[in-house]
């Protein structure tokens, strides 16, 4: 019997030891487990910091092409604030099935272009990549960044590089022409105190002189940087002025001229907005079937300029304002380079709508 009650007794002895061994146990395990989610959270929180530093997008999206994450980079670039139940369509537009294609559309292209609103475009450069759950395809990861900029200024520093070469030339040709106009204007003092008979070779050679006397400014405009000289002008008289110099071209051509014109004093360069109307109205002109539209007036201290034709749509909007750019066969492709030249020596922007009709908006701070 006391065989049997110190068996018993050493059997309990052993199980509080191992009781009090499995406490002291689970208290490590405890203090291990909370160590390990500490150090979870702290990478997981470092790996987040990462995400909301860098300036490159990341985009991660899961096996049925669902948005997961977007970083803060990316909803600026994308512009967009909740991205939850969107899809890679709803955001990209592209129509994928699986994230094979999703590869295959980025990888194919160096240049992914994406609306960031009604009107401007974005430049984005995408790398895309599989998310792997050990040998399983779980999802894909997108980086990308922003080159709008940078193209812009890639295109600026070539456009730069080839205007410097269009500025010797315009200013050679300028010096050029300048000469002989002082001649025929002595000439034609001279031929105007003749017989009447003669008034009509004056005045040709007079409507000869202005026009060259427009191509030398125009010229000068691709030459040397443009400064705005600005002064109040009547929009009416001044539009009155541009009609004036395009009624031939209208007669000419065979087109209808309609125009909405605010009543306005305006501040601004009376020369550079003549040149940018006259060049635009000259451009419709030559490209309308029955009628031209002027819409000119003020809004939110801005002067809206709207030039619109009935003729075929631009192939290309992307290079019109170009120099030496034309899709006329006997265009010389200096007009609407001219224009936008000059709207950006007035702080202005351009736009072209192009549709059934072609519709230039300028859009000037005055």
């Amino acid at each position: 019997m006391n065989k049997n009650l110190e068996n018993l007794e050493y059997i309990f002895e052993k199980l509080i030891e191992t009781t009090q061994n499995l406490e002291k146990s689970h208290e490590l395990l405890k203090q291990k487990i909370s160590y390990l989610e500490a150090k979870l959270e702290n990478n997981r929180k470092y790996l987040e910091n990462i995400l909301n530093s860098i300036t490159n997008g990341v985009c991660t999206i899961d096996i049925n092409l669902n948005i997961i994450f977007l970083n803060p980079a990316a909803k600026k670039i994308l512009n967009i604030g909740d991205y939850q139940n969107k899809s890679l369509k709803d955001i990209f537009n592209i129509d994928a099935k699986n994230i094979d294609e999703v590869l295959n559309y980025f990888n194919e292209y160096e240049v992914y272009s994406i609306k960031s609103d009604i009107i401007n475009v974005k430049k984005l450069k995408i790398n895309a990549s599989r998310v792997y759950d050990k040998d399983l395809i779980i999802g894909a990861v997108l980086v990308f960044e922003d080159i709008t900029k940078l193209e812009a200024l890639e295109l600026e520093n070539k456009q730069k590089e080839k205007l410097a070469t269009l500025g010797r030339m315009a200013a050679s040709i300028a010096h050029d022409i300048r000469n002989p106009l002082a001649s025929i204007q002595l000439f034609i003092s001279l031929l105007e105190e003749n017989e009447s008979d003669k008034k009509e070779i004056v005045k040709n050679i007079n409507t000869n002189i202005q026009r060259i006397d427009e191509i030398i400014t125009n010229t000068l405009l691709i030459s040397k940087k443009v400064i705005a000289k600005k002064e109040k002008i009547k929009l009416n008289e001044l539009i009155e002025q541009i009609e004036k110099e395009i009624i031939n071209k209208l007669v000419t051509y065979n087109v209808t001229f309609i125009k909405n014109v605010q009543s306005l004093i305006i501040v601004s360069d009376r020369n550079l907005l003549r040149s940018i109307i006259t060049n635009l109205l000259t451009n419709a002109i030559e490209a309308a079937k029955t009628s031209v539209e002027l819409f000119v007036s003020v809004f939110n201290n801005k002067l809206v300029i709207i030039v619109k034709d009935d003729g075929c749509a631009l192939n290309d909007t992307n290079t019109i304002f170009e120099p030496f750019f034309s899709e006329k066969k006997s265009g010389v492709g200096l007009g609407l380079f001219i224009v936008k030249k000059a709207i950006e020596a007035l702080n202005g922007k351009i736009k072209v709508l192009n549709a059934k009709k072609t519709i230039f908006i300028a859009m000037i701070n005055v």
